[in-house]
């Protein structure tokens, strides 16, 4: 009898081995840049998903929070808070100066749900509206408004 509780004991421990050894943690594919980013700004979410694209772009997918796009230069170009709205102090980091302090002026800056930004500009979602802000010239506009700066 306890040679045969002794046998369980080891087959039950060779399998919590092997189920623990083909777990996979998605954050462990993540580059350095893109896992500080998540890390600072979204702590204490798992990393659901992770997902190289032919263009060199990655789309990270946080376990019940945002969805991260990086370029190929591990640099953000999409934070989408899938219905939740993103931190302050990503706005206060991330957005331009002149774009964070329209927000703060308008008191906004705790509104944003989703934000794109490329060479030219950076694109925000509120719940009712969608602000841009051109790099080039600094001119923020939404619809209904011709310039806000």
């Amino acid at each position: 009898m306890k040679k045969a509780t002794n046998l369980f004991l080891i087959i039950m421990l060779g399998v919590i081995v092997v189920l623990g050894a083909c777990t996979s943690d998605a954050s462990e594919e993540l580059p350095s840049p893109v896992s500080q980013f998540a890390t600072q700004y979204f702590p204490g979410l798992g990393v659901k998903s992770y997902n190289e694209l032919s263009n060199g772009d990655c789309i990270v997918q946080l376990s019940g929070g945002p969805t991260l796009r990086f370029n190929s230069e591990d640099q953000w170009i999409e934070i989408d808070g899938n219905g939740a709205l993103l931190p302050q102090v990503l706005m206060y980091d991330q957005l331009p100066t002149e774009l964070y302090d329209y927000l703060q002026g308008t008191e906004q800056q705790s509104d944003v749900y989703e934000v794109k930004r490329d060479k030219y500009y950076y694109k925000l979602t509120m719940q009712d509206t969608v602000i841009t802000y051109d790099i080039a010239t600094g001119k923020i506009t939404y619809p209904g408004e011709s310039s806000a700066k």
